[in-house]
């Protein structure tokens, strides 16, 4: 994500939380139309038409299983997903592109929630097992509505869910591992309002784990070292 855009969202959400007006994320969302070129893994896709600069779009708020990382894939769960999300995205499917605070991650891919009529399409990856919510702050809309999607998958089995064969490790911690590199985001629990530090991620609940880039970043947001 750019630097300068969390500096300045950081400045703004301390401000605010220290003159106690309440602060809506969604005021910062943005919605384009395009039309989907091709679908990449469970989590990316290639627009036809350039948004804000790039064709390229990481769907935003969601994890999904990796089918080439560094040579590495968590199978069957990583073609399962892109195969599904190749399903609901074919080429050539006209898409409402919705971004959020940050709109750019550091690798310039696109981050977005992309709408096919009323279908919400990262909550349906979420909803069918093929993804986990995945919020890195200050990206957090639609957070209670992934974050139900998630339990529901998981309680109903689909997907990486499935009790006779479920995904060992989540893609985060599968890329982190691959690269040899150990947690670096610190963690935080979106109802409760404490953070720990990176590695000690596994103890906040999935659904209701946030991320942040730094321990500045989740002490703008409202949250407490545990």
């Amino acid at each position: 994500m750019r630097l300068k855009g969390f500096f300045c969202v950081s400045i703004i959400l301390a401000f605010i939380a220290i003159i106690g007006l309440s602060f809506h994320i969604a005021l910062f969302s943005t919605s384009y139309t395009a039309t989907v070129d091709r679908v990449v893994d469970g989590d990316t896709i290639y627009l036809k038409q350039s948004v804000l600069g790039t064709t390229k779009v990481r769907l935003l708020a969601i994890d999904a299983p990796e089918t080439n990382y560094n040579g590495s894939a968590q199978e069957p769960w990583g073609t399962e997903a892109k195969n599904y999300l190749t399903q609901l995205l074919p080429s050539g499917t006209p898409v409402t592109i919705e971004t959020d605070v940050a709109e750019k991650d550091n690798y310039g891919r696109l981050l977005a929630h992309i709408q096919k009529g009323s279908l919400n399409i990262n909550r349906e990856m979420v909803r069918q097992g093929h993804a986990v919510t995945y919020y890195i702050w200050p990206n957090m809309k639609y957070f209670e509505s992934y974050r139900r999607a998630l339990l529901k998958a998981r309680r109903d089995g689909f997907g990486i869910w499935n009790p006779n064969n479920p995904l060992k490790e989540l893609p985060f911690a599968f890329r982190d591992r691959v690269s040899g590199s150990g947690p670096d985001k610190f963690t935080g629990d979106y109802f409760s309002k404490i953070y720990v530090d990176p590695e000690d991620y596994k103890q906040i609940s999935i659904e209701n784990r946030v991320f942040f880039f730094s321990e500045e970043d989740a002490q703008a947001a409202g949250y407490r070292r545990k």
